[in-house]
């Protein structure tokens, strides 16, 4: 994975070769380096070594499901997380978002629509993410 000049990390979670390349490509365009995973205990892997500010999701992967991935992910990351899949029905949507997501997105999909829902979530500070700053702040009056 090469660094991306704004410092963002992204791992794409996808066993479909042309999908999994196509996201990386949409989502590398947005300034993020990108890992991509074919499964989702690649995927899980890859989140856990590179750490992670978005990650995308299929619900379809040839090892765990992904919603037991998206299960153990919030175990140990606040990163965004949007899944893209072909399981369009409410329950699956509802699922996941349950689980921890933040978006949903069917396939097919446009790269434009991923890309603005990409930005639109990165508008939406993680909670966690202000308390550190604010910690920092705090530290730093101290001294």
């Amino acid at each position: 994975m090469t660094p991306s000049p704004q410092g963002r990390r992204a791992v794409v979670i996808e066993d479909h070769d042309d999908i999994r390349n196509l996201l990386a490509q949409t989502i590398g365009m947005r300034g993020f380096a990108v890992t991509t995973a074919a499964t989702g205990r690649e995927g899980l892997e890859a989140v856990r070594r590179d750490g992670a500010d978005l990650i995308t999701l299929d619900l379809n992967l040839p090892d765990l499901d992904g919603m037991e991935v998206c299960r153990q992910v919030r175990e140990f990351s606040d990163a965004y997380l949007l899944m893209v899949t072909a399981r369009p029905g409410e329950i699956d949507r509802l699922e996941g978002l349950e689980l921890g997501a933040d978006d949903y997105i069917s396939k097919p999909f446009s790269p434009r629509e991923l890309q603005a829902r990409i930005e639109a979530m990165f508008r939406r500070p993680r909670a966690r993410a202000e308390q550190a700053d604010a910690e920092e702040l705090r530290r730093a009056a101290e001294v």
